[in-house]
């Protein structure tokens, strides 16, 4: 039964259906340029780490604002490691 189950999910997939003609895909672009997100991914980097050593060593509360103040200062800018994205310029 389970494999019948798996069977009758594999084809409910909509990936393969086509676009309808008045949408167009396109491609990401940022609102940043690569020096600034950088920059900023860099800075929040570093002080994500400072937060860290703030919340084990430290303050715990400061550290914690710290940390969360980096991530949303990167959240903000768009800023994201991600490997898997290519061709952004």
């Amino acid at each position: 039964m389970a494999k019948h189950a798996l069977e009758a999910l594999a084809g409910v997939g909509d990936s393969d259906q086509p676009l309808p003609d008045n949408m167009t895909i396109e491609p990401y672009r940022p609102v940043f340029n690569s020096t600034v997100r950088t920059v900023v991914y860099v800075l929040s980097l570093i002080a994500g780490i400072v937060g860290l050593g703030f919340t084990i060593f430290g303050d715990a509360a400061v550290g914690s604002y710290v940390s969360t103040a980096a991530a949303m200062l990167a959240a903000g800018f768009g800023v994201a490691y991600n490997p898997v994205r290519e061709g952004l310029q």
